[in-house]
């Protein structure tokens, strides 16, 4: 098979793998590495909590990211809010976010497990 053929099929491959979502583990080592100095879970068990919804808790990462620095792409900040909805808020999730088996937002706006 020539290179050029290698490289299409490795492309379509690639093209035809369903998204993973975010990685809720490597969100847990981001967090225990950069945050949990500062937050510890009462933080996120507190009543008066800011995060209502998983948008809520995409925002407040994306906001203390930025307040620390702003290092960490779209993509750590996806992983480690998924971490913090999983292990504390069990918000429902979009579906273009949650990995398999995790709660999500079916298009009808339910919730089901994936």
């Amino acid at each position: 098979m020539s290179r050029i053929g290698v490289a299409l099929l490795l492309a379509t491959l690639a093209w035809a793998q369903p998204a993973a979502g975010a990685d809720a583990a490597r969100g847990r080592a981001l967090y225990e590495t950069r945050c949990v100095g500062c937050h510890n879970k009462s933080v996120h068990q507190r009543e008066s909590r800011k995060a209502t919804s998983f948008e809520g808790v995409l925002a407040q990462v994306s906001r203390w990211n930025a307040t620390l620095g702003g290092d960490w792409k779209a993509e750590d900040i996806e992983d480690v809010a998924v971490y913090l909805n999983e292990r504390y808020y069990k918000h429902p999730c979009p579906a273009s976010v949650c990995p398999p088996g995790s709660a999500a937002v079916t298009p009808s706006g339910t919730v089901a497990a994936r």
